[in-house]
């Protein structure tokens, strides 16, 4: 091995003294230097990571697919935990990892993460620092486009940028932050989208003019906190010193995320973030992009015993409530006999006051009509005098009538809201598709595998292609950023390249999709199919254990089901019997107090 410039034997031994136990643990860095028989530095020793693969293939859908076949989202997410941890570790050891890129970070299959190319770190030691010379600039900030890397020295906040990048590919699928669709003239590619401060998924659409591409999740499915983070690390104001968050508040938003997964009721390989009303990723596969993969299906247990779909139903369709009982009248009862004689009584007194005061009119008249007024006047006292001898104090009784009334009138309402109540045949409508599913399971398998057996060519033609990642393809006038602009919108592989999808990404004329397509027909001319093939093995056995994770999943719907309306069927009867009590003391408490009110007079 030829010996490295004095330069990088001087970084290279600096490394080796700054290695530390938690550097080893998170990073290939150098545990020693290789030296020329002559003692001069021509490399050194890192720990061996043939175990790991590269980070983009456990977040581009298609590589994960094949690499990490059981890997779901809560996988991918602790993955971007570890990452953050990573850079956390580096940064508070005094070090930068300056050259963020998907390349520098590997990762195993239980997610496990490790960096690598630490020898481009920016170190400090003994009061002299080594730069980091190269960048990428998909994760380069924007403040620092157009730089030259070999004169700048870097810092945590550029640091922050690329490792913002790096979570949102992770959690988004692939998708790079800057990636989207331009509404201004002309092309909007990553390179010029970064310095330029425009995030495709933010939340500043007017002054960016961007959108995300078709088939994208919302940053939110990742949580609120984590979706702030990214609108944080892509803006304006993150440009300023210190204004990215840092690797440790990625650390902390991703372990809170960890606490808020749930699990898909649809597809049981999907992961979500539980503050969602539905799965983000239903509907990027129901496109038919595929986001995870089929060995994640979890075959839900019954609670107990075999599962028996007749009897089950027949306790669904059956689990009615009876007629309720005729809506209780109020009845025609004789008043208390205490009110009866108060009643009289101020009728009597009632008429005789009437009586007296009309007298005294008539006969004061009689002596001296001048005086009509006066006379008039002299009776009504006279008669409200004799009036009040005979008034008893009937505000509560009034009060009273008033209070019954109002209860017989809200029990009566109830009591039809009840006859009405319609939220039991309601849930059984919403189990019978569940059934009739159930039912079409043998027949939806034996299509879906006639389909496998009819499209056997398309499917091994397909599979073929998909062996061919643009990333690693070497194809004129289509560079990293191009790339990475190709896989935000969907296209990772050979397979992917159509003339109508490639034309739809931003930066991609006639020319450049004419290379990707030349490049794709090179590539499908290798292909050959034997007709006598039989179907993949692999692919029926997915087929039948999406079948079977379906028929469980109804199953336990349908036990679900069950349970909830024998639940509701019984609360309703509780209810109807606690009404049917309530309405009962209420009539007899309402038609006495009604009869009493009238024998007293003051209805």
């Amino acid at each position: 091995m030829a010996a490295v410039s004095n330069e990088r034997a001087d970084k290279l031994l600096a490394m080796a003294a700054l290695r530390t136990a938690a550097l080893d643990q998170l990073t290939a860095w150098p545990t020693d230097v290789l030296r020329q028989s002559d003692g001069k530095v021509c490399g050194f020793v890192m720990a061996n990571l043939r175990a790991s693969k590269d980070i983009h293939k456990l977040y581009s859908p298609k590589s994960r697919l094949a690499e990490f076949p059981q890997a779901d989202w809560r996988l991918v997410v602790r993955a971007a935990l570890n990452t953050a941890r990573a850079f956390s570790v580096i940064h508070q050891a005094g070090h930068l990892v300056g050259d963020v890129n998907h390349g520098g970070v590997r990762v195993s299959p239980d997610a496990t993460v490790k960096l690598i190319d630490t020898d481009s770190f920016q170190i400090s030691h003994q009061g002299r620092t080594f730069l980091c010379e190269v960048g990428v600039q998909d994760f380069t900030p924007p403040e620092l486009h157009g730089k030259t890397f070999k004169q700048v020295t870097r810092t945590a906040n550029h640091d922050n940028f690329g490792l913002a990048v790096l979570i949102f590919q992770m959690l988004m699928n692939g998708r790079h932050p800057f990636a989207g669709r331009y509404s201004g003239p002309g092309d909007m590619p990553i390179e010029k989208a970064i310095p330029e401060f425009r995030y495709a998924y933010g939340k500043d659409t007017a002054r960016t003019r961007m959108k995300p591409p078709p088939l994208s999740a919302s940053p939110a499915a990742a949580s609120p906190w984590v979706a702030d983070l990214w609108e944080k690390a892509f803006g304006t104001e993150g440009a300023k010193p210190g204004g990215r968050p840092k690797a440790e508040d990625w650390v902390q938003a991703l372990t809170r995320l960890e606490q808020h997964f749930k699990r898909c009721s649809s597809r049981p390989s999907h992961f979500y973030f539980d503050g969602l009303s539905e799965c983000p990723w239903c509907p990027i596969e129901r496109a038919g992009i595929a986001l995870f993969g089929g060995a994640a299906v979890v075959i839900p247990k019954l609670a107990s015993g075999p599962f028996n779909l007749d009897a089950i139903w027949r306790d669904i369709t059956t689990a009615v409530l009876p007629p309720m009982h005729a809506l209780p009248q109020v009845k025609a009862v004789p008043a208390n006999p205490q009110i009866q004689a108060l009643g009289r009584r101020h009728t009597f007194w009632k008429t005789t006051g009437w009586l007296v005061g009309l007298l005294i009119v008539v006969l004061g008249i009689a002596l001296s009509a001048v005086l009509a007024p006066v006379w008039a006047c002299l009776g009504w006292a006279m008669g409200a005098w004799v009036n009040s001898r005979g008034r008893s104090d009937f505000a509560p009784l009034a009060s009273g009538y008033k209070q019954a009334k109002a209860q017989y009138d809200g029990l009566v309402a109830r009591w039809k809201q009840e006859q009405a109540d319609t939220q039991l045949q309601a849930k059984q409508n919403q189990l019978r598709p569940l059934l009739d599913e159930h039912a079409g399971l043998h027949t939806e398998r034996e299509k879906r595998y006639r389909a496998l057996s009819n499209n056997r060519e398309q499917i091994a033609r397909k599979q073929f292609l998909d062996q061919f990642e643009i990333e690693r393809a070497t194809i004129p006038g289509i560079g990293a950023a191009k790339k990475v602009m190709l896989e935000s919108f969907g296209i990772e592989t050979a397979a992917d390249v159509n003339r109508n999808a490639v034309l739809n990404v931003p930066g991609f004329g006639p020319a450049l999709t004419d290379r990707l397509m030349k490049w794709r027909q090179e590539k499908e001319a290798r292909f050959h199919f034997n007709p006598n093939s039989a179907i993949d093995p692999r692919q029926v056995a997915d087929l039948d254990r999406t079948i079977q994770a379906r028929r469980a999943q109804i199953e336990a719907d349908l036990v679900a089901g069950r349970s909830a309306i024998l639940q509701m069927r019984q609360a309703a009867m509780a209810r109807r019997r606690s009404l049917e009590e309530a309405m009962s003391a209420a009539v007899e408490d309402f038609s006495q107090r009604t009869a009493d009110a009238r024998a007293a007079g003051v209805l």
